[in-house]
C-alpha cells in the first residue's frame, strides 16, 4: 500500500513538472482578442515612392522610412479587421557624369557635364484591413493569413536635376506631382506568435512589410 500512495505521488510530481514546462498554446486568434502594432517596409513599391532605405555610395545617397502602425481586433475566431496607417518619405541624391546631347554632325565629342539630381517622395494614408489566420499547429504558434485592404494614400513627388557646364554655364530641370489614389488591395502573410507578442510578413501590391504586435491586455 505505501509503494502505491509512492507511486502515485511520484506520477503527481512527474505530471505537475510536465504541465510546468509543457510549451504554451497561444490565444492570439481568439475572438475578441486585439492588439497594436508596428511595421516597416523596405521595398519600393507601385503603389507608394517611400520605403525604409540606408545605402551610401560614391556618387549615391538614399535615405528613406516607411512606417505603418495597426490597430486589429478579432470580431470571431480567426477573423480579423483593423485598420493601418501609412506615413513614409524617401530622398535620394546622385552625382555623376554624362555627355549632352548632339543633334547632327559635329566638330567632335563635346565635353561631359556634371549631373546633381534630387529626387523627393512622400507618403500619407489609411487602409482598412482584414485578415483571415490559418494555423499550423495547435499551439498557434505559426500561422498563415490572407489579406484585403483599401488603400487610400496621397504620394508627392519632385525630382530636380541640376547641369554644370564645362563652360561655366547651368541649367535646372524641375517636375513635380502630387496624387490621391484608392485602391483595393489582396495579398498573404505568415505570423509566429510568442511570449511578447508576434511578428508578421506580408506582401501585396502595398508592397512587403515586416511587423511586430502586441496584444492589448484587457484591465
Amino acid at each position: 500500500m505505501k509503494k502505491g500512495w509512492m507511486l502515485l505521488l511520484s506520477s503527481a510530481i512527474t505530471c505537475f513538472s510536465f504541465a510546468q514546462t509543457e510549451k504554451p498554446t497561444y490565444q492570439h486568434f481568439n475572438k475578441g482578442k486585439s492588439f497594436l502594432g508596428i511595421g516597416i517596409s523596405p521595398v519600393y513599391s507601385d503603389m507608394m515612392g517611400s520605403y525604409t532605405d540606408i545605402s551610401i555610395t560614391k556618387g549615391n545617397t538614399n535615405l528613406g522610412i516607411l512606417l505603418a502602425p495597426m490597430y486589429g481586433k478579432f470580431v470571431q475566431q480567426n477573423w480579423m479587421i483593423g485598420v493601418m496607417g501609412i506615413a513614409g518619405a524617401h530622398t535620394e541624391r546622385r552625382n555623376y557624369e554624362t555627355y549632352p546631347m548632339v543633334i547632327g554632325p559635329g566638330p567632335g565629342i563635346p565635353p561631359p557635364m556634371q549631373v546633381k539630381e534630387m529626387i523627393n517622395n512622400f507618403d500619407l494614408g489609411i487602409t482598412p484591413i482584414t485578415r483571415y489566420y490559418l494555423s499550423f499547429n495547435k499551439r498557434n504558434s505559426v500561422a498563415f493569413f490572407m489579406q484585403a485592404a483599401l488603400p487610400a494614400v496621397y504620394s508627392t513627388y519632385s525630382n530636380v536635376q541640376k547641369y554644370s557646364f564645362s563652360g561655366g554655364a547651368n541649367s535646372e530641370i524641375r517636375s513635380s506631382f502630387n496624387q490621391f489614389s484608392l485602391r483595393g488591395s489582396i495579398g498573404f502573410g505568415l505570423s509566429v506568435q510568442g511570449k511578447f507578442g508576434s511578428f508578421d510578413t506580408h506582401v501585396s501590391n502595398m508592397g512587403w512589410f515586416l511587423s511586430f504586435n502586441k496584444l492589448i491586455q484587457k484591465k
